[in-house]
């Protein structure tokens, strides 16, 4: 049996890691000098309470590799082969954690794989993956094409406001007060495993996401048409299901999910966050 596993990064929904016996190991998020886990005693919401209350973004840390060998042990000890692939190597320390645990084990049936992604990007290759064994295929057989898969992996955001990723050092507090004074909203898209500002929009934010959603879709020709997740960090719940269905409109894909960011995530991009995630044909 091969069983697929990833972080909480994953950010796709309960049911879909139940339907496909998808195991999570939960990153740490410190609030309050206390280390909570993503998913398990901490959310979103208790992310943007904190941040208003104490002006302080809360830090985000990767599983140390005991926490990894621990985890891989559980899954390993029937025999099973075990793949896990989680956020990008060059956004965390938690891929290299994981490979360090994988070379403590000595397992050879446990294969990790760096996704270069993260969110529900990170979630497209897990199910992937996950019908992959379905189908009957080996680790190794599967591997292959996730590796291969990894490099035509769509994953982009829009940001209402830099106030998070200020707090967090990833702009100045030039860009930060500029862009909030002119209404600009950064697009934030994966390129090679790193996050870069591939362009801007200007004006309200939930006016300019479907400007966005159109520029998404038509720098891609050959998009994956099985599954599109829309995730998000926007409290206004008919907003988000206006832009699913925006999408669904469009009849590229089969399916359009809304999936809701987890904590970690949360912490490094804030409220009114949304971003479109697909697959491409290799």
């Amino acid at each position: 049996m091969v069983k697929i596993c990833t972080d909480s990064c994953v950010d796709i929904n309960k049911e879909q890691l139940e339907k496909y016996n998808i195991h999570v190991i939960p990153l740490c998020v410190v609030l309050n000098n206390k280390e909570c886990l993503d998913g398990v005693n901490i959310n979103p919401n208790d992310i943007f309470e904190y941040v208003e209350k104490t002006k302080q973004l809360p830090k985000t840390s990767a599983r140390s590799v005991e926490d990894f060998k621990d985890f891989f042990g559980h899954l390993l000890e029937n025999g099973d082969e075990v793949i896990y692939t989680g956020i990008s190597s060059k956004l965390s320390s938690t891929y290299n954690n994981a490979c360090k645990a994988k070379e403590e084990l000595g397992n050879e049936n446990l294969y990790i794989v760096d996704s270069k992604s993260l969110s529900s990007g990170i979630g497209l290759l897990v199910l992937y993956a996950a019908k992959l064994a379905e189908n009957g295929l080996n680790a190794q057989e599967i591997c292959s094409k996730l590796e291969k898969q990894a490099n035509f992996n769509q994953a982009s955001f829009v940001v209402d406001k830099l106030d998070y990723l200020y707090k967090g050092g990833r702009c100045s507090a030039i860009a930060r007060f500029g862009a909030n004074l002119l209404k600009i909203k950064p697009r934030l898209e994966l390129v090679d495993g790193k996050i870069e500002n591939t362009g801007k929009y200007l004006g309200q934010f939930k006016i300019v996401i479907k400007k966005y959603i159109d520029d998404m879709l038509k720098k891609h020709n050959k998009i994956k048409k099985d599954l599109c997740f829309i995730t998000h960090t926007c409290q206004d719940k008919d907003f988000v299901n206006d832009i699913v269905e925006y999408v669904k409109s469009k009849n590229i894909f089969d399916e359009v999910v809304s999936s809701v960011a987890g904590a970690t995530i949360s912490c490094h991009c804030g409220e009114n966050t949304l971003g479109i995630l697909y697959l491409l044909e290799d």
